[in-house]
């Protein structure tokens, strides 16, 4: 009775070893492989641009509503926001409707606003708003403005989904005709 007195009381950890081994190589894997990719690619573009944050609520306030023209967007550029549907481009600031056969025309809207992007790389980038449907011209796009040397950016946004812009002050300088 003495022994088993004794056996109630030890608990062995030896059988949980490996499972611990297992766990922390998966983790030094992840951190080879995520390591990996960063070096592998040092230009890798660092601007994300987000127009709606998951947290953000109407009507509250978070204290940023005085920055950039989106609260939870990049601070050091400002954006200039393609809309690709697929039948059309709708290019802000300006909200200039650019239609595809628009886009066959040499000095179409879109390439002067890209001239324009281009000759202000320092302060402005270009965020491309995917639509449903819209994956081949989204990708001729971003061909087009990483050409140009631009910095570029992604959102993927539903078909029915509006576009709240309000353009700051340094935007208004690209939305002016010429």
């Amino acid at each position: 009775m003495a022994r088993a007195r004794r056996a109630l009381g030890q608990v062995e950890l030896i059988g949980f070893m490996p499972i611990i081994l297992m766990t922390v190589g998966c983790l030094v894997i992840l951190l080879v492989v995520n390591t990996v990719i960063i070096i592998s690619n040092p230009e890798n573009i660092r601007i994300t641009s987000v127009i709606r944050g998951a947290l953000y609520e109407p009507g509250r306030r978070t204290g940023l509503e005085t920055g950039a023209p989106f609260p939870f967007g990049n601070r050091e550029k400002e954006p200039v926001y393609f809309d690709v549907h697929p039948e059309h481009i709708v290019l802000y600031p300006g909200k200039v409707r650019v239609t595809l056969g628009d886009l066959l025309v040499p000095g179409n809207p879109l390439e002067r606003m890209l001239d324009l992007v281009e000759q202000h790389k320092d302060a402005y980038y270009v965020v491309i708003l995917a639509r449903p449907q819209t994956a081949r011209l989204t990708r001729k796009l971003r061909k087009l403005v990483q050409a140009r040397g631009i910095d570029l950016g992604f959102e993927l946004f539903e078909a029915e989904r509006e576009v709240e812009y309000k353009p700051s002050g340094r935007t208004l300088i690209l939305g002016k005709k010429e």
